[in-house]
């Protein structure tokens, strides 16, 4: 049976180290800042070999990272943005940091992964058509970093433009259009038409539009 006291112990202990992510960017707890000042300084020995394993550790995780599927791939990322600082709060530089960190450790793996080009998305949207089509498809928007997308149009005509480098391309049901990463861009419906949206996490094997 487990013992109700320390449940609620570990529940407030849990709230607050989320809280110092929050604020601080620190995740050790207040009895452990109590105590802060009995512990020693790490020797220069000390530091070396920890410097040694953080190198190690960051190698073993670019090596997870190459070998693991596009979805893990993407969770690291998104993990990323999750540690960032949220609106309202501190901006901690220990924690934008880290943030920066797994990200660039994320693509830094991207170098070791085995060029493959993916034949099924990861996710769609619903099938649109020119009444139901968002109004936040309609206007500047882009796909997160790392996302490709490619739009697909079912029936009719679809006006896409691509603001950053400005571009502009008619899509039918035998011309699709490349999402490029983090790339500006908008569709204006051109009449009658259905339309989703395929995202995948590596470039699609599609002529670029």
């Amino acid at each position: 049976m487990s013992d109700p006291d320390l449940t609620f112990e570990t529940t407030e202990l849990r709230q607050r180290v989320l809280s110092r992510w929050e604020n601080e960017g620190g995740a050790t707890t207040q009895a452990a800042s109590e105590t802060s000042g009995e512990v020693p300084d790490l020797t220069n020995a000390e530091l070396v070999h920890l410097r040694m394993r953080v190198i190690a550790l960051e190698n073993l995780m670019i090596a997870v990272l190459a070998e693991g599927s596009d979805l893990q791939r993407q969770l690291a990322l998104d993990m990323g943005g999750y540690i960032a600082p949220r609106v309202g709060a501190t901006q901690h530089p220990l924690t934008v940091q880290a943030s920066h960190h797994m990200t660039d450790l994320v693509h830094r793996a991207d170098h070791f992964r085995t060029a493959t080009v993916p034949t099924q998305p990861y996710k769609s949207t619903p099938v649109f058509d020119e009444v139901t089509l968002p109004a936040g498809l309609r206007k500047e928007h882009r796909t997160k970093e790392g996302i490709w997308g490619v739009i697909q149009v079912l029936e009719g005509r679809l006006r896409y433009r691509v603001l950053e480098p400005g571009s502009e391309a008619i899509l039918d049901p035998e011309h699709p259009g490349l999402i490029h990463p983090d790339q500006p861009h908008s569709v204006e419906p051109l009449g009658p038409m259905r339309m989703r949206v395929d995202f995948y996490t590596s470039p699609p094997d599609i002529l670029p539009t």
